[in-house]
């Protein structure tokens, strides 16, 4: 009688992880990152480790000290506020300047038509656009700067034109210009001042984030019975700021 041929696992060799029923490799646990995202969070954690610093007898890292970390955190936080501000100074004149670029380009075309009835035809007034500030298209550049520059030259040009007391000469551009080239000014010089604000913002947050995380782990090796204690002591385990 012929009997099965039956193949039996090996005692001596470690069991297959490759198999149908085998476990899977479990994966890595993901650290979660217990500093705040948000900056104004962070600043508060920084200025609240700051503060249970002074009252510990924890010692000094090797690359900073206890006035260290308090200066990161009070110039993040001013940093913010400085930030803040600059950008809130956008808004306002941003959505001035739009209507005034709106109201020119709707108001272009009576000075157009007032280039054809003086000359004629369409092709004869293109002749003269470029005495007027205007470009081929019949339109002001669209970069402020420049489009301020083609306003002036248009207020030139009306002053000295059989249109200027008309409904859309002089007055009506010149009352347009004596707005629109000091807004274009102030919205450079805000937009400077923003991006050297968050510029100075962001170079102050990550050497803050390096601070609190060091000090997190230097507290959990200097109290490795009751660092959870010490930790929600520094700020660091509060679930809102």
């Amino acid at each position: 009688m012929a009997y099965p041929f039956i193949l039996l696992p090996n005692p001596y060799t470690s069991p297959s992880t490759t198999g149908p029923g085998s476990a899977p490799t479990p994966k890595k646990g993901k650290t979660k990152d217990v500093i705040p995202s948000g900056e104004l969070e962070l600043a508060t954690l920084g200025l609240a480790a700051a503060d249970a610093w002074d009252a510990s007898p924890l010692s000094a890292l090797l690359w900073y000290s206890k006035a260290q970390l308090r200066t990161s955190a009070t110039a993040f936080k001013a940093s913010i506020k400085t930030a803040d501000a600059a950008g809130t100074g956008l808004s306002p004149a941003a959505q001035r300047l739009a209507e005034l670029d709106e109201l020119m380009d709707r108001s272009l075309k009576f000075v157009r038509n007032h280039l054809v009835e003086a000359h004629d035809t369409k092709k004869k007034a293109k002749a003269y656009y470029a005495d007027f500030g205007l470009q081929a298209d019949g339109q002001l550049r669209s970069a402020r700067p420049s489009r301020a520059e083609d306003l002036a030259k248009l207020v030139a040009a009306l002053k000295t034109s059989d249109y200027d007391e008309g409904k859309y000469g002089t007055a009506f551009w010149k009352k347009i210009l004596d707005e629109y080239k000091p807004l274009v000014t102030a919205s450079s010089d805000t937009r400077s001042e923003s991006a050297k604000a968050t510029g100075g913002k962001n170079q102050l947050e990550e050497p803050l984030r390096k601070m609190l995380r060091a000090m997190r782990q230097h507290i959990k090796t200097n109290f490795p019975n009751t660092y959870a204690a010490e930790w929600r002591g520094f700020g660091y385990l509060k679930e809102s700021y």
